[in-house]
């Protein structure tokens, strides 16, 4: 009998494994593997897994696992959020504003947060937009080659 833990584990290997773009398709890839759930139980369990989606090139969208935007290697990191997931980003004062692709801003959200710049406080993202806001006593320029350090190239979609 699968338990919900084997199917924790299995959902992970997939995602690992395999660039899954749609609950559809992970859903036939758990049955493949004799898991039978429904898409709300794999909704829920890809909330508690922590599952985002990142750009692909060859995919559109693909599932990233939390714990894979987590690594404290700056430079392991970066290219896992490309910097085609975002539109655009502007400054409003000292709070900026970071538009995405729709589905991609909490992704990107977690990846900032993820990796402890000094000059950024914090994120809020919705769908497709994250407000970023950085600690006192940083200008916008330190903001963006903080940004920059994490995701390179987004300087180029500065408004």
């Amino acid at each position: 009998m699968n338990t919900k833990i084997d199917r924790l584990n299995q959902i992970k290997r997939i995602i690992l494994d395999t660039k899954i773009t749609s609950q559809d398709e992970l859903l036939e890839s758990l049955r493949k593997s004799g898991y039978e759930l429904t898409q709300a139980t794999l909704s829920r369990d890809l909330k508690e897994l922590r599952v985002g989606k990142l750009a692909d090139s060859a995919k559109g969208s693909v599932y990233i696992l939390h714990e894979q935007m987590q690594q404290n290697n700056r430079s392991i990191n970066a290219p896992a959020i490309p910097v085609n997931s975002v539109l655009s980003l502007t400054f409003s004062y000292h709070l900026c504003v970071i538009r995405t692709f729709p589905a991609f801003a909490s992704t990107v959200a977690t990846f900032i947060d993820s990796s402890r710049l000094a000059e950024i406080a914090g994120t809020v993202a919705g769908d497709d937009t994250i407000l970023v806001i950085p600690r006192e006593g940083y200008t916008q320029q330190e903001i963006m080659r903080a940004l920059g350090s994490v995701i390179p190239g987004i300087e180029s979609k500065l408004d």
